[in-house]
């Protein structure tokens, strides 16, 4: 038994030095310490028999887990099946149903050209209205939604595409910056984005969607701090900066029910978290400090949201209906997709600027019944 518990001791110590390169972006000497750690507790197991029962079971789940680390799928597969074909232990044996499934998720990612990356965004909601692990659905994934939104606009305007008015996400971005989402963690309402990528691609040190992850979070930092010039300086193309700020409004707690959107991501070994406390409503928009603006009339307009008719080339147009009165509101670029579609027939409060008999959005968020 000392040879067993020497060769998983070994095991481990390698799969641990494996954890520590991954979150330092070294994938390569990561595959190769993972390897070394499946091989050493493959040794273990040749120690053993059936007869040692819970060992057994427990040095399995183990090693499939490291054949899952190693890409191994179907080595990852057998080792599991190999132990759930026994008596395992009840709870062991729920753990390696659970490996199965991680198994099966993880070959079919491969099967579509895809792989994790070491990028991870955890996002978390905290209020009076957060539970153990619980939350209501709207606000929490509503959020969660939006989050994503800005991470691939922060992709796309990063590789330098001009805005995106409407259609779906680029296929380019879509396969390198693929989105995962987890389930929900108890103590709290807490899921992480975990990005994947074309198993093809090669990245030295930290894949690019940490990098979009970075910009994703430095920004939520600034608009925190009301850091406008910080952001026009990094978001310099009006239609991504229009929508940065809504999308921001649509993420930032509401003051009372929800107190508090965090990010947390890893770092060569640092967590790096942010905080975006300031409620929606107190969030800055930057078209209103535009001195153009001074020459209009700001107006509010309560009433539900109608889209124009698309076909008389209105595409930039909606409607909102106060009363019996339709007002016809121009949408500047970077609004419409991300930001007006989704409250398409609801209840909505516009803050617009009148210019002669013309007007123009600055912001809209659900009327108070809608929330």
């Amino acid at each position: 038994m000392s040879i067993v518990r020497d060769l998983h001791d070994q095991a481990m110590e390698f799969a641990d030095r494996a954890i520590r390169e991954r979150a330092y972006g070294d994938a390569e000497s990561s595959l190769e310490s993972f390897e070394q750690a499946l091989e050493l507790e493959l040794a273990a197991i040749a120690e053993l028999d059936t007869s040692h029962g819970l060992l057994w079971s427990i040095l399995h789940r183990s090693a499939g887990s490291l054949a899952l680390d190693c890409r191994r799928f179907r080595q990852a597969e057998q080792i599991a099946a190999t132990a759930l074909a026994g008596e395992p232990d009840p709870e062991i044996a729920e753990e390696l149903r659970d490996l199965i499934e991680n198994i099966y998720f993880h070959r079919h990612l491969a099967l579509r050209g895809m792989t994790f990356q070491d990028s991870q965004l955890q996002f978390s909601l905290s209020g009076p209205e957060v539970g153990n692990g619980v939350a209501e659905l709207g606000a929490a994934y509503g959020r969660v939604n939006n989050s994503a939104r800005l991470i691939y606009r922060t992709a796309e305007r990063k590789k330098g595409l001009p805005f995106r008015e409407r259609g779906r996400i680029p296929r380019e971005i879509r396969e390198n910056h693929m989105l995962l989402l987890s389930p929900p963690r108890t103590g709290s309402f807490a899921v992480t984005m975990q990005f994947g990528s074309p198993v093809q691609s090669s990245f030295p040190g930290m894949s690019p969607s940490a990098d979009i992850v970075d910009e994703f979070m430095d920004l939520i930092e600034l608009v925190n701090r009301s850091r406008v010039n910080e952001i026009k300086e990094i978001i310099q193309d009006q239609a991504y900066l229009r929508n940065f700020f809504g999308l921001a409004k649509k993420i930032a707690p509401d003051g009372e029910r929800f107190r508090q959107v965090g990010f947390t991501a890893l770092r060569k070994g640092q967590e790096r978290s942010v905080e975006l406390t300031t409620p929606a409503i107190d969030l800055p928009s930057p078209d209103l400090m535009d001195s153009q603006a001074e020459s209009a009339e700001p107006v509010e307009i309560e009433g539900i949201l109608r889209f124009a008719d698309a076909r008389r080339g209105n595409n930039n147009v909606v409607q909102v209906i106060e009363g019996n009165n339709p007002n016809q509101i121009t949408v500047p670029s970077g609004m419409m997709n991300d930001i007006i579609r989704p409250l398409w027939d609801q209840r909505v409060v516009i803050q617009a600027m009148r210019r002669g008999g013309s007007l123009t959005l600055q912001d809209i968020s659900p009327a108070a019944d809608e929330e």
